[in-house]
């Protein structure tokens, strides 16, 4: 980008100083830790890094036109996290989290307990207890009913325990 210009559908739109810095001041606020949200749904740091890129910028080209950046950032790299895991084939969807080797045991333990969630329930597992969003706010981001968003949390936590149980 240069010259305060952004492409959007084909034309050119003039974006202030003020609109860069704002998405500038998101990105340096939010980068790691929607990093680390898309890496706990996809399981995998190179596609969750694709998944935060291209959540970026869907925000940056709609800067203008959205009233909660950090809200539609959060629902960007959950939709593009599903949108990943559609796109693997069955034996992947399956597979354990690949986790680096100083993870300790019970990390371990958890991530796989995660990767075994249905989409819905981990992504709102991780969006309550990572990012420590309010049910409301989950239920905002992801576009669900917060009845939804209730039995997720619930059933996702009851499989966890049952998961982790020794």
């Amino acid at each position: 980008m240069t010259g305060g210009t952004r492409s959007r559908s084909r034309s050119r739109v003039r974006v202030s100083a003020a609109e860069d810095a704002g998405f500038d001041a998101l990105f340096e606020r939010e980068r790691s830790a929607m990093v680390r949200v898309a890496y706990l749904l996809v399981g995998s740091e190179q596609v969750a890094e694709e998944v935060v890129q291209d959540a970026f910028a869907a925000v940056y080209v709609r800067w203008d036109s959205i009233d909660n950046p950090g809200g539609f950032l959060r629902q960007c790299v959950v939709n593009g996290a599903r949108s990943s895991l559609r796109r693997r084939s069955l034996e992947r969807r399956k597979a354990h989290l690949v986790v680096e080797e100083g993870t300790a045991p019970a990390g371990r333990e958890l991530l796989d307990a995660l990767a075994e969630l249905p989409l819905g329930w981990r992504s709102v597992v991780v969006l309550r207890f990572y990012e420590g969003m309010t049910q409301e706010e989950i239920a905002d981001a992801l576009e669900m009913r917060l009845g939804t968003v209730k039995s997720s949390l619930h059933r996702g936590l009851a499989k966890l325990r049952e998961a982790l149980e020794p």
